[in-house]
């Protein structure tokens, strides 16, 4: 049986919707997709029962209250009832013991649920980084990233690589339990993982616009996940 895979969606003002690509990266490394409205305290656990692994995609910036900071002037738009869902479906999940995998903002989410704080404007609040919001297409290659621990390593079996960014965002203080999994050169984390649990990963770039398109260190991380629901 494949396994399902239950992932968040983008929150706008009068729908919520998911790239595609999100979809298909599921579907090549042997999964099936569902997509999750935003959950609640009521509705949490049931949703959970549905699915065998979370994805909690990219999006907007995260409500910097939830890590006890006020906004940042180049902060961008919020959506305060994706958050806290993101933030029930992530402890619930975490609780249970069920894989996984958070993207962009889905690792930064990860961060936040984990007591974690979020850099909420790179290019103003940190100084000589690489640029980590990329002009060129989604599916284009920008910068090289640093594998740091055991298990990135293998999961990717390199210990470096290059990947797409799309953020000004990222994540801070580590939350607790944590690890830096990987890091661009100039020192940003671009993967996390949580050391008691089985699969809890992140990273901040976008593998789903990567691993359609045969990039194979973005279908080894998505083959990992899906490997780890069939558990």
């Amino acid at each position: 049986m494949k396994p399902i895979i239950g992932l968040t969606m983008y929150d706008f003002d009068k729908k919520l919707d998911i790239n595609n690509a999100y979809l298909t990266s599921i579907e090549l490394a042997g999964g099936i997709p569902i997509c999750i409205p935003n959950a609640t305290e009521e509705n949490v656990e049931a949703v959970l029962n549905l699915v065998d692994g979370l994805v909690l995609i990219g999006g907007a910036d995260i409500d910097p209250l939830l890590f006890n900071e006020e906004p940042h002037r180049h902060i961008g738009s919020v959506v305060r009832k994706r958050d806290d869902s993101d933030l029930l479906l992530m402890k619930a999940a975490f609780k249970r013991q069920m894989p996984v995998l958070g993207i962009c903002r889905g690792q930064q989410i990860m961060n936040v649920a984990f007591g974690g704080t979020i850099i909420q404007d790179i290019p103003s609040q940190v100084e000589n980084t690489i640029l980590h919001k990329q002009p060129s297409k989604r599916g284009e290659l920008a910068h090289t990233v640093e594998v740091k621990t055991p298990k990135f390593k293998e999961i990717f079996t390199e210990e470096t690589f290059r990947v797409n960014t799309f953020h000004h965002q990222s994540v801070g203080k580590l939350g607790e339990g944590l690890l830096v999994s990987a890091v661009a050169k100039d020192g940003i984390i671009e993967g996390i993982e949580h050391d008691s649990h089985p699969y809890c990963v992140a990273v901040q770039w976008h593998p789903e616009e990567l691993a359609p398109n045969g990039d194979v260190y973005a279908q080894r991380l998505f083959k990992s996940f899906i490997e780890a629901c069939h558990k």
